[in-house]
């Protein structure tokens, strides 16, 4: 039920709920799951998995993109030349190959 008849949440004895998570997997909405490891780190303030680094003013900077060369590569210009024999002479992996 997601609203009860009486309008109010009914909580149960904290005895009786722990009981229900161990038994049941019952846990309330929202309820963080605990299964007590012990960590080498600190899991609430560790980022587990993959992480961008935290940019200052990113829609600023996003929006103002002239401003910030360095982080683009720089463009280097060569002949053509040097570009098909590199096309030609290295082979690129899962691509299919100019043959001139």
């Amino acid at each position: 039920m997601l609203y009860p008849m009486d309008g109010a949440f009914v909580q149960d004895d904290p005895e009786v709920h722990t009981m229900y998570k161990k038994t049941h997997g019952n846990y309330a909405p929202g309820e963080q799951k605990d299964r007590n490891y012990n960590w080498k780190v600190n899991p609430s303030e560790h980022c587990f998995g993959y992480a961008e680094k935290k940019i200052l003013n990113g829609a600023a900077n996003a929006l103002h993109n002239e401003r910030l060369e360095e982080d683009y590569p720089k463009t280097t210009i060569v002949k053509k030349t040097v570009e098909d024999h590199y096309a030609v002479a290295n082979d690129m992996l899962g691509t299919s190959k100019n043959l001139g």
